[in-house]
């Protein structure tokens, strides 16, 4: 059942990105989502092979509907959230909607939970509010910085 949650949920993620009016460039889009897979990837890899603080299923199923959260669910989620962050004027209004982004990762988490993907050992739910908060912003910043980039060079050549 949680793999087919989590394929919904992914497959639905991807084609409200691709019917929603895009803010961001192209190439911004795909350095974000890069960007925050990278970091998805490595962050699972020290938290829950390393340090041993969450135990992922080994069911193959319930398994690859982990790996649909970790690499498509959050980097996807994170990049629909600063387009939308990127259309909206006033600061109240992005904050409001990486608060909404933040929460659909919780309570996909709480999914993940419910349907033995993950299971915590030595972690509680305040360690992900404190990880998707900090993911939200270095994806703000990491986008700000690469725009900063770019930028700089087209005003070169």
């Amino acid at each position: 059942m949680g793999f087919a949650v989590f394929f919904f949920v992914a497959w639905l993620i991807t084609a409200l990105f691709f019917v929603t009016q895009k803010k961001l460039s192209i190439t911004e889009n795909t350095f974000v989502f890069m960007f925050i897979l990278v970091i998805s990837i490595n962050w699972t890899w020290i938290i829950y092979e390393g340090l041993k603080y969450i135990k992922i299923t080994e069911q193959p199923m319930n398994y690859t509907a982990f790996l649909f959260f970790r690499s498509l669910i959050i980097p996807m989620l994170l990049v629909m959230q600063l387009n939308m962050i990127h259309k909206t004027k006033t600061f109240a209004r992005s904050v409001l909607i990486a608060m909404v982004s933040i929460g659909i990762l919780l309570l996909l988490t709480g999914l993940s939970l419910y349907f033995d993907l993950t299971k915590y050992v030595k972690w509680n739910i305040g360690y992900d509010i404190l990880y998707f908060s900090a993911l939200h912003l270095i994806a703000y910043y990491s986008h700000q910085i690469f725009r900063k980039i770019t930028y700089r060079e087209v005003s070169y050549s």
